[in-house]
């Protein structure tokens, strides 16, 4: 684990961040946003092997309130499907079956999503949000005499 994976260390007289309250928001779809991306390395486990990662912070903006969302995508070929649900929900063009990956345009695009609600892996009391599936942006419709 890098050092920027796990945050950085804090001198005694700096200023601390109280941060927001996260909010949870119920099942459905939404309109996201893509804050930042981070380029990365997953280290492995025992079914996924040493890879790339894209690490994500998805910003939500619902009648709720806004929740940011960290998600995690992982550059290897079983998880080719993922990767192509969210450049296609950003609008990334496919073509014959295939869509290219483009980093650049990444950074604050716009997309939409399923989002679920999970419980925490250590506290089943504590639920967070979680993308379920990335939803192809739709194609514009041009008709003649139409600006």
């Amino acid at each position: 684990m890098s050092e920027d994976d796990r945050g950085k260390e804090i001198d005694w007289d700096e200023e601390v961040e109280k941060g927001s309250e996260y909010t949870l928001l119920p099942a459905g779809d939404y309109d996201f946003t893509v804050e930042s991306f981070e380029r990365s390395r997953y280290e492995g486990s025992d079914k996924v092997p040493p890879c790339n990662r894209a690490l994500l912070k998805i910003r939500i903006d619902a009648q709720e309130g806004t929740t940011v969302m960290n998600e995690s995508l992982l550059l290897y070929d079983k998880m080719q499907w993922k990767l192509a649900e969210f450049f296609l929900s950003i609008g990334a063009e496919e073509k014959e079956g295939r869509v290219k990956m483009n980093w650049q345009m990444v950074p604050q695009s716009t997309g939409r999503a399923t989002i679920e609600v999970r419980p925490d892996k250590n506290d089943p009391n504590k639920k967070y949000n979680h993308v379920k599936k990335f939803l192809p942006k739709p194609k514009k419709q041009f008709k003649a005499g139409e600006f």
